[in-house]
């Protein structure tokens, strides 16, 4: 059993689905491109925060380390920081009113405005370090990665996590020793410019991802829409345009196979389906005939009323060929006036008195203008396939037939 091929796409198809995957990868770019910038964006203003956050931490702090920290009354909730006692400083003082007031360094400070802003709007702020003075600054793994971006010199270092908290933006940046830091952490042997740790800034970072998955959600509709409205009015203009196309290639194919005097086929035309109706009999055995006829003394009529008149008369016998055949059957002119007809289906009898019909109608036409009226009369040759003949023998039979025609007297009908 044969398995049957792919079927072959029409050449309009082709450049259709062509057109379309040109199209699909040119707006899935642009709108990636557009989906990607905006999300882009949307995470760098997050960071953008982060880092104002940042540089906020780090003035503050410098500010309290130039006045090397600031005292604060104790009240309830205001403790003693026991790690600057830990280093040897004293961080209470008693003024002459009896009041306490107790030492606030920049990593505390850092911690209590960092308390402050979480409960506001959920900000985060963290001191840390390799180094630590208070086990509270110890770095999380966010925190370690960070640190060692810095080691390896990095500036800043960011990423989104998904903890027990939701997603949150992770910022850090080194915080650089200077001379007031030295007071506190002389013990580490730190030099003034050197990174002795740093300020993560760590923001609420759901309302971001939900921006982002709605701007997903509009450009793969958006995405979608353009896709089918391009590719919809594509097809329409391909489809009309398409269309049009048919219409002059069915008109220039017409053209191609069309004698343009007579509006019978041409002898191209004639000859190539002569060749298939017989390859066609031969396989299925059915009958098969070829008509030559040629116009009796027609170049006297060129001669007397001219060749116009010679071309009305060409036209005029086309006709009555055109309308005594059927429709299947293939008429053509063969050459100057000569004309041929292939019939096939009809026995030799048929096919002569066919011939026979023709004739006596073309003698019976009256061909005229405003200047000449005549008759014409045609000698035909009817040869019927054999099953030794060729495409050439049948040809030559018929032609044959038809010289016979001429040389017994003309208008009458031969077969061979």
């Amino acid at each position: 059993m044969k398995i049957p091929g792919p079927s072959k796409l029409n050449p309009t198809t082709i450049f259709y689905l062509n057109l379309c995957v040109v199209i699909s990868l040119v707006i899935v770019a642009i709108y990636l491109g557009i989906y990607l910038r905006n999300n882009r964006l949307l995470v760098d203003s997050v960071k953008q925060q982060a880092q104002s956050y940042f540089d906020l931490i780090v003035r503050v702090r410098g500010w309290n380390a130039g006045y090397g920290g600031i005292y604060v009354e104790k009240k309830g909730g205001v403790e003693t920081n026991k790690y600057l006692q830990e280093v040897g400083v004293d961080p209470d003082v008693v003024a002459v009113d009896g009041r306490v007031f107790t030492l606030r360094n920049p990593a505390l400070m850092t911690k209590e405005i960092s308390n402050i802003f979480s409960k506001n709007d959920g900000a985060k702020f963290h001191i840390t370090s390799r180094q630590l003075l208070n086990k509270d600054n110890a770095p999380d793994l966010f925190e370690l990665r960070a640190l060692k971006k810095f080691e390896e010199g990095e500036r800043e270092f960011s990423e989104i996590e998904n903890g027990a908290a939701g997603l949150r933006f992770r910022y850090m940046a080194p915080l650089m020793v200077e001379q007031p830091c030295l007071k506190c952490h002389q013990k580490f042997n730190y030099k003034v410019g050197d990174i002795r740790g740093g300020i993560s800034v760590s923001l609420p970072f759901q309302k971001i991802e939900n921006e982002i998955i709605l701007n997903r959600q509009a450009i793969v509709g958006l995405s979608i829409l353009t896709l089918v409205l391009l590719l919809g009015s594509s097809f329409l203009m391909l489809n009309h345009m398409s269309g049009k196309i048919d219409v002059v290639h069915r008109q220039l194919r017409e053209v191609s196979i069309t004698d343009e005097l007579t509006g019978l086929r041409n002898r191209r035309y004639l000859m190539i389906r002569f060749s298939e109706e017989l390859e066609r009999s031969r396989r299925l055995g059915t009958s098969l005939s070829l008509l030559m006829m040629d116009l009796d003394h027609f170049k006297s009529v060129n001669d007397t009323c001219g060749h116009p008149f010679g071309d009305l008369v060409l036209k005029s016998v086309a006709r009555c060929i055109a309308d005594t055949f059927r429709e299947y059957d293939i008429a053509g002119r063969y050459g100057g006036e000569e004309f041929a007809v292939v019939v096939s289906g009809l026995s030799h009898q048929d096919v002569v008195a066919m011939a026979e019909r023709v004739r006596e109608k073309i003698a019976a036409l009256n061909i005229g203008d405003a200047y000449a009226c005549i008759r014409v009369t045609v000698s035909i040759g009817v040869a019927v396939f054999g099953d030794s003949d060729t495409h050439e023998t049948l040809l030559k039979r018929a032609d044959a037939a038809l010289y016979m025609a001429k040389t017994e007297g003309r208008n009458r009908t031969v077969l061979l």
